[in-house]
């Protein structure tokens, strides 16, 4: 990737930083993206339609997540403990890549979206679905921190 990155990044406050990352534990498979999920289901139709893997809903432990497990469309690749932090990468058929990132923080959890384009298409890409994007992006956000 020798491409500058397009960054997003969104901040969320946090009142109990354990909740917070027992939620990012367990996102995705069975449990869904917190109200998102039929969106990324959609997406994942679409993906396939493009000959992509789609959706692929994993049957992975609940309340874990580790580095080079699949995830839906997503894969793992690093988690850290102390201070938590976890980032994902797409594996759905895109213009580029894109990476999706958390860390929590003593009062707030970070949520990055990295998106390396492949050209000037990625570009054209990116900003076109970058409305829709902030508004998926800001709702999981809000999601993962809400405390019930």
């Amino acid at each position: 990737m020798n491409t500058k990155p397009i960054i997003e990044e969104m901040r969320f406050p946090v009142k109990d930083v354990s909740h917070i990352q027992n939620r990012l534990m367990e996102i995705g498979g069975r449990n869904g993206w917190y109200g998102t999920t039929w969106l990324w289901k959609t997406r994942g139709m679409l993906d396939r339609l493009l000959g992509g893997i789609g959706y692929r809903k994993g049957e992975k432990t609940l309340g874990e997540l580790e580095e080079g497990e699949a995830l839906d469309f997503w894969r793992v690749k690093r988690k850290l403990a102390h201070p938590f932090s976890c980032a994902l990468e797409a594996e759905m058929k895109l213009p580029g890549k894109v990476f999706l990132e958390w860390k929590v923080e003593e009062s707030c959890m970070i949520q990055t979206i990295r998106f390396y384009p492949a050209g000037i298409w990625g570009k054209v890409y990116w900003y076109a679905v970058q409305p829709a994007h902030r508004l998926i992006f800001w709702h999981l956000g809000q999601s993962i921190t809400q405390v019930k």
